[in-house]
């Protein structure tokens, strides 16, 4: 039962296996995010322009641009320097001006100079000091297009109807 088997048998043949070959997905350029990572333990002295998000765990001596972006500072993270962005998201430390569509400061953060904003929003916890500047909401365009009015035809007079009748 478990022993040697004694019929002759055909040798095993050797097969190979070829397992397709994986297709990455090459993901056009618009999809493709921008991010800059300051890590912690990292002191980046100098300015970033970035077009993406910026994610701050370090310390950044300079000033930090993303025009279409979201930059967040994290909880051990420190900014000495100025802030220009869509959305702000403030969890560590900033000694600066900051100016923003969307400020956030998380529980941890700390804003210690100016900020110029549309929307804030301070958590329970979050320092601010310093002064503010509300920004007026953009007027938001649509597609609509506004109709004319219909042109005012001069008729005459009613007295002035009869007369051209006779």
């Amino acid at each position: 039962m478990f022993g040697k088997n004694k019929s002759p048998t055909a040798e095993p043949q050797n097969t190979i296996v070829v397992a397709p070959a994986a297709v990455e997905k090459e993901t056009p350029r618009e999809e493709k995010q921008n991010n800059t990572v300051i890590s912690s333990e990292v002191r980046f002295e100098g300015n970033i322009i970035a077009s993406g998000q910026v994610y701050i765990y370090g310390e950044v001596h300079g000033n930090i641009e993303s025009s279409g972006g979201i930059i967040k500072i994290m909880r051990n993270g420190l900014v000495q320097g100025n802030i220009t962005c869509r959305e702000l998201i403030i969890d560590g430390t900033v000694n600066g001006e900051c100016s923003s569509d969307s400020i956030d400061i998380y529980e941890n953060g700390i804003l210690n100079g100016a900020m110029s904003y549309t929307a804030l929003a301070i958590k329970k916890g979050g320092v601010f000091i310093g002064k503010a500047l509300m920004q007026p909401a953009a007027e938001k365009k649509t597609n609509v297009i506004d109709l004319a009015p219909e042109p005012v035809v001069d008729e005459p007079a009613p007295a002035q109807k009869s007369r051209q009748k006779s």
